[in-house]
């Protein structure tokens, strides 16, 4: 949801009339609420979990939205909502079609942020994902991926040809983490750190995808380590709980916060010294752009496009997904060695130039889009 709705705030308002059709759920509902520029509609039927009746539901609600306005361009993005949405488009053209009212033909675009399919389904779900991306991308005009790994598994299995893939990176807001409003001392005692302690950050979803009970096992292995350190889990999900408890069972009792998702990115970021990334599989993480940006040292799993963002012993440490004691070992040393934390986040700061903003990011959709107009 952040990408779409820093891509529908970028584009030029005087080309676009935008709507969205999104889900109810999730802390950025008032921002979508705000939006003067797009028409919004929230489908109750937009859920995570695969659910063939409320998908039912979800295919001919959009559908219907797609029938009552004449769309030149339908965006999917979301591999659950991708297919669903791109499904609803196929149909509405194929009505609209039989019926000879109109000639009118919307083109279909996906962004694929991490494919559907990954090696850690079992081998029947992952070649089912695989046949309906294939099927779906039969009658996608473009599809957009986010990192250049992306590409490269689109083409190995097959999901479409090379002249339907579009490489356009993720954009963020850059001005905003230039200057943060409060220091680091202030934002610290808000959230109850001893000033001089080193802060360990991950910004995530608690979801499998993620990975999180991985960041707390590494957490745990540091703290042993070094006991004065401090960790923060910024986000939420169906993994919360779990993450709880075993935290209960851990003795980072006081060092470890959960902070649920903030709005204030950039001033936690500044409190943090090293950002870790557990995932299992990504797109490209928006975490680590948002880290880089911040001049923050990264200790990622090799999953997605980091290998993109992250220079492996230069701007951070890339490690195997699944071995958090890889991890942990990774963040001790920058730790325990001042001049290569220093070097690092030296590194790391001039790592993430423009072509990472989210004007950039804008721009280039809106050229794939007057191509297809």
């Amino acid at each position: 949801q952040l990408s779409t709705l820093n891509l529908i705030t970028n584009l030029p308002e005087d080309k676009y009339q935008i709507s969205i059709i999104t889900s109810p759920d999730g802390i950025l509902k008032p921002e979508f609420q705000r939006l003067k520029n797009a028409t919004v509609y929230f489908s109750p039927f937009l859920t995570r979990p695969l659910n063939p009746i409320v998908d039912i539901l979800a295919l001919i609600h959009i559908f219907n939205i797609y029938m009552s306005r004449r769309f030149k361009i339908i965006h999917t993005h979301s591999s659950k909502a991708g297919i669903i949405g791109r499904w609803a488009a196929l149909l509405c053209n194929i009505t609209r079609c039989l019926s000879q009212v109109t000639s009118h033909k919307s083109q279909v675009i996906h962004t694929v942020h991490g494919w559907s399919f990954n090696d850690y389904q079992p081998l029947l779900v992952k070649r089912f994902y695989i046949f309906l991306e294939k099927l779906t991308a039969a009658f996608t005009a473009k599809i957009i991926c986010v990192s250049k790994r992306d590409i490269e598994t689109g083409l190995r299995y097959k999901i479409a040809p090379r002249e339907k893939f579009v490489l356009i990176k993720y954009g963020i807001p850059l001005y905003q983490f230039k200057d943060s409003k409060y220091g680091r001392a202030e934002k610290k005692r808000e959230l109850g750190i001893n000033n001089d302690d080193p802060v360990i950050g991950m910004i995530s979803c608690l979801k499998p995808q993620k990975s999180p009970l991985d960041y707390i096992k590494a957490c745990i292995d540091i703290h042993k380590s070094i006991p004065g350190v401090n960790f923060l889990l910024i986000g939420d999900g169906a993994l919360k709980r779990k993450c709880r408890s075993e935290l209960n069972k851990s003795p980072l009792n006081g060092r470890f916060i959960f902070t649920g998702w903030r709005r204030d990115i950039s001033e936690i970021l500044d409190i943090i010294d090293i950002v870790v990334l557990t995932s299992k599989w990504e797109g490209l993480s928006i975490a680590i752009i948002e880290a880089l940006s911040k001049g923050k040292p990264i200790v990622a799993t090799d999953a997605g496009g980091v290998r993109e963002l992250v220079e492996d012993g230069v701007t951070g440490y890339i490690t195997r997904p699944g071995k958090y004691k890889d991890t942990a070992d990774r963040v001790l040393s920058m730790l325990k060695d001042r001049g290569s934390f220093l070097k690092m986040r030296e590194q790391a700061s001039g790592s993430i130039d423009d072509s990472f903003d989210i004007k950039a990011m804008a721009h280039n959709v809106d050229n794939l889009y007057r191509s297809l107009a």
